[in-house]
């Protein structure tokens, strides 16, 4: 029986004229993952099965059956020089109606707010339909002030996951390019350890141009 307290966070599409921006998604996608999984009580799918829908059109009544869950979220995100547009649905997957739609535009220095409100939007949607769990005043907290440090992390964590040697290479530049902009922002240091743990374990680190 499927738990009536769980979702599916899906791939946001990346609806920017610049196809680049998919990095920005994606990192939108992950971001929203992480904070509905803060609630205790709500079970949240994991980023390597929900990617797994990225791109493909499957209806979410099987996606639902796919993974587990009672309720998916989908949506897209529309990247514009400091504006931001994120679209966002929660659907039942038991049926395919919708419970709630919104859309959100916002200036980029806004994001973790942004990324905020819609997580907790999302949780409280979920607690009326489907009974009491206990909700955080804050689901998301700045980890910095400088935005375009975050936008190297998230191209950075963009590119590990493609899990190919290359872009690999292109993750620790980007991660380090963020720590220059902000050396107390923790995330990319935690990116560069798993890019060299992944070379490592894969027998490349001595193959590699990696940054001085």
């Amino acid at each position: 029986m499927i738990n009536q307290k769980s979702i599916a966070v899906l791939p946001l599409e990346n609806l920017s004229s610049d196809p680049e921006n998919e990095y920005f998604s994606d990192g939108m996608t992950e971001e929203i993952i992480n904070a509905l999984s803060k609630i205790e009580g709500l079970k949240v799918t994991a980023r390597t099965s929900s990617f797994v829908f990225k791109e493909v059109k499957k209806d979410v009544r099987h996606i639902g059956n796919d993974l587990g869950v009672s309720l998916v979220l989908e949506g897209s995100v529309r990247k514009s020089g400091n504006n931001v547009r994120i679209t966002t649905q929660l659907i039942r997957t038991d049926n395919g109606f919708h419970l709630w739609s919104e859309n959100f535009d916002r200036k980029l220095n806004d994001i973790f707010a942004l990324q905020d409100e819609i997580s907790l939007l999302v949780a409280d949607r979920i607690r009326e339909n489907f009974g009491h769990f206990q909700i955080d005043d804050s689901l998301v907290s700045a980890p910095t002030s400088n935005i375009q440090a975050y936008e190297f992390f998230l191209q950075g964590r963009f590119f590990f996951f493609t899990w190919n040697l290359p872009d690999i290479e292109k993750a620790i530049t980007y991660f380090q390019q963020s720590i220059q902009l902000d050396p107390k922002f923790d995330k990319p240091y935690f990116g560069i350890s798993f890019c060299y743990s992944l070379l490592g374990s894969w027998k490349y680190m001595s193959k590699v141009n990696l940054p001085a």
